[in-house]
Parts: structure tokens; sequence; C-alpha cells
């Protein structure tokens, strides 16, 4: 056990520092158009609560249909049942890679496709649904992924907002009984191009 924590330590600690450097090298390529997005967002989870939450995200535009960059979240919710549990004070905070493939390029509306894969780190406290009584402190990480449908609204060439929706799970696992908040997402936020 203590030799998978270390091995899921160093890798979340790679996956980090990847990251920063994809950043560090797509701010050094001024040439190109980047963005920064911000946005609030929700998640219906399939046990019927609802996570609420903010991200943020910093992207490279590839010609005209490709864009790629790196963000970060927050989503918390009060509380939420799951595998037999009851579980309270949720937070998420993923750091994931985002991928955006433009279905038009329109001046005022640009439709897109947008996916997104990381790790998420998740703290929360847990009881028995059955036996309710102590409740356990969590900390760990796991995989994030996420797939949406949405679009660009440009007020100017620079601004503009953007709407999307799509599926989203906070920590993905082939095993049933982890944790793994899931369910329908929506975005609302603001896009804004930097300088080329």
């Amino acid at each position: 056990m203590e030799l998978f924590l270390w091995m899921s330590f160093k890798w979340n600690k790679a996956f980090v520092y990847a990251v920063i450097a994809f950043i560090s090298i797509v701010g050094a390529q001024a040439q190109s158009v980047t963005t920064l997005r911000g946005n609030i967002e929700f998640l219906h989870s399939t046990h019927g609560n609802n996570f609420s939450g903010l991200s943020a995200s910093y992207n490279k535009e590839f010609g005209k249909k490709w864009e790629l960059g790196a963000g970060i979240e927050y989503a918390h919710t009060p509380t939420h049942n799951d595998n037999g549990w009851n579980l309270y004070h949720l937070h998420f905070v993923p750091v994931y890679v985002s991928e955006y493939y433009k279905l038009g390029a329109g001046r005022t509306w640009a439709p897109y496709i947008h996916l997104q894969q990381g790790i998420t780190y998740s703290s929360y406290y847990k009881e028995y649904q059955d036996n309710p009584g102590p409740r356990y402190h969590i900390k760990e990480f796991g995989f994030y992924g996420a797939a949406g449908l949405g679009t660009n609204y440009y007020l100017s060439p620079r601004s503009g907002f953007f709407a999307e929706f799509g599926m989203k799970g906070f920590h993905l696992s082939s095993n049933n009984l982890d944790v793994n908040p899931h369910g329908i997402t929506g975005k609302l936020g603001y896009v804004y191009r930097l300088k080329q």
C-alpha cells in the first residue's frame, strides 16, 4: 500500500510539472493566439445532488480548428451519498489538460467539442450509511475526465462568453467501490483572446 501511495504521489507530481512546462512553452510563443477562460460550473450527480465550482484555463490555438491548454478547477458540495457511505464537506481540485475542436469558424458564434483529462485531489469526511457514527477524513487522488459540447459567443474579436454542457467524473476508476461523483455538467464563462 505504501509503495502504491509513493508511486501515486510521484506520478501526480510529474503531471503537475508537465502542466507547468506546457504553460511555459505555450507562453513563450507569442506569435500564436492564446486565450484565457474563466467560468462557473455545476455537476448534477447520478446520485441526485449538485456540485458547484469555478475553473480557469490557459489555452493556445493551433490553426483555426484546434486549441490545447491546461487548467484548474475547484468544486464542492456539503453532502453526497455514494457506495454505502454518507459523505460530508466534499472538495475536489482537478488539474487538467484541455483540448478543443472547433466545429465552425464564425465571427460571432463558434461551436466546439471539449475534452479534459487530469488528476483530482479530493478531500471529504465519510461515515457508514447503515451505522452512522465516527467520521473518517479522506484525502486522495484520482483520475479526472470530462467531455462536452459548447459554443463561444464573441462580443468582439478579443472577448466573449461561452456555454457548455456535457459529462464529468471526478475520480474515474475501474473499482466500483471508489467514491466517484459523476454526472451531467454545465459551464457558463468568459473567454479572452490575448494579443497575437
